[in-house]
């Protein structure tokens, strides 16, 4: 063998080496010890029916859930909103079910490697979970570190500690205590799936302008009803990302209503129906600048035993919340544009669309009139929960009105000029 090729066969072979050096070292191969599978916690299975508060803190933020005799979980830090109680459920579990891998260090200047330094230092990466009972006592305190995975023991992990003990360890199990706050509750609003909602109805802040957009059967698509002038988006990929929208409704940010709700009032509303009975009311409003929405439910009388139990537990879960709206959200539902200057002098003029799926027109069906008024209603005894004092004027009130105040008139009219012609002929006759 030549020289050179010698010394190219080696630089490569000692190349090959490195490389599978580098890959056995930064591998994770844990020895399974004696201790392996063992309860991390022992016992503590049988405690978690005891846990009353659980504390997360991170970063020097701290989380603290709360739970009521109803088997409720409460954010105290987001005025006590309802928490996730499953995500809660699952990181109760996971602890209790933790299981040792192996023994890791107990030298403080390598906790930050593995994410279990404590938690009051500047830096600290650790999560300090807390579980607490009844009585206030500490049933058990855990720094949960860096999440890993191992081949040799099947499955994820992570390094954790506990505050009082150097010694910090490899456990097995699941137990997820990241993400905000918002991470942490059911931040999903509205109970819709594609194809519940028959009809969607949409006023802005002066009760004047108003758009429906319906559909008649589950599988049809939804599409524009009734506009109270031609100023509104009929676009179908607009009415399908505001469906889309309202289905995926979740909301950035949750405070509790003001009692003086009622003297706000709002830039939008919404009505939403749905093919089983369940209507939904949305009231927006902008406190700060900010979109906040105020939800209300309602079952239809003809609607099934469930929907009526859906429409309450919704109601007793979002009455005293108000919901700040992602603009994204605002920008979805909203189909309003700007009328001309020279139309806003004018009364608002009543337009409806003829669509494959609706036959029937509105003001001409006598039938179709008596629903609305029923709905109409109904959509205001349910409004009145959630603002005392709203102006009643829509659209659909000022055409009636419009249309009575000309009725009246004709009759004035026509009672006049019988009285004239009554006149003439009475004279007629005496001369």
């Amino acid at each position: 063998m030549k020289p050179r090729s010698f010394y190219k066969l080696l630089a490569v072979t000692v190349v090959a080496f490195v490389v599978a050096l580098s890959v056995w070292i930064l591998t994770p191969t844990y020895s399974t010890g004696n201790v392996f599978g063992e309860p991390f916690i022992p016992g503590l299975i049988d405690k978690i029916n005891d846990v009353a508060t659980i504390s997360v803190e991170h970063e020097g933020r701290t989380m603290t859930f709360n739970h009521d005799e109803k088997g409720e979980w409460f954010l105290a830090q987001a005025d006590n909103y309802p928490a996730d109680k499953e995500r809660i459920r699952n990181i109760l579990i996971g602890i209790a079910n933790l299981e040792k891998i192996e023994p890791k260090t107990a030298l403080p200047e390598f906790y930050p490697d593995l994410q279990v330094e404590d938690i009051k230092q500047s830096d600290a990466k650790s999560y300090l979970i807390s579980l607490i009972n009844n009585q206030g006592q500490s049933i058990t305190k855990l720094l949960i570190g860096k999440k890993t995975r191992g081949l040799s023991w099947n499955g994820q992990g992570y390094f954790v500690r506990f505050p009082d003990d150097p010694q910090s360890w490899l456990v097995r199990g699941n137990v997820d205590v990241t993400g905000d706050m918002r991470s942490w509750m059911a931040t999903r609003l509205l109970p819709l799936t594609k194809g519940r909602t028959s009809s969607i109805t949409l006023v802005d802040g002066t009760k004047t302008r108003e758009a429906v957009y319906k559909r008649s059967a589950p599988a049809m698509a939804i599409q524009p009803s009734f506009l109270s002038d031609g100023y509104f988006i009929i676009a179908s990929d607009f009415i399908e990302k505001m469906e889309e929208a309202l289905t995926s409704f979740n909301f950035k940010n949750v405070t509790e209503r003001p009692d003086n709700i009622g003297q706000e009032i709002p830039f939008a509303s919404a009505f939403i129906e749905t093919f089983d009975g369940l209507n939904i009311y949305l009231f927006m409003y902008l406190p700060d600048g900010q979109p906040f929405v105020a939800l209300s439910f309602a079952a239809t009388e003809k609607a099934d035993e469930n929907v009526k139990k859906e429409a309450k537990e919704l109601e007793e879960l979002h009455q005293n919340w108000l919901y700040q709206m992602p603009e994204e959200t605002v920008t979805a539902i909203l189909p309003f544009l700007s009328v001309p200057a020279e139309k806003n002098t004018q009364a608002p003029s009543v337009k409806e669309t003829k669509t494959e799926t609706i036959g029937e027109e509105k003001n001409k069906n006598d039938t179709v009139a008596q629903k609305d008024e029923q709905k109409e209603k109904q959509q205001e005894t349910v409004k009145k929960k959630v603002v005392e004092k709203k102006p009643e004027t829509t659209a659909k009130s000022i055409k009636k009105e419009d249309a009575k105040s000309t009725s009246s008139g004709k009759t004035a009219t026509k009672k006049a000029v019988t009285k004239t012609n009554a006149t003439k002929k009475s004279a007629s006759e005496k001369k």
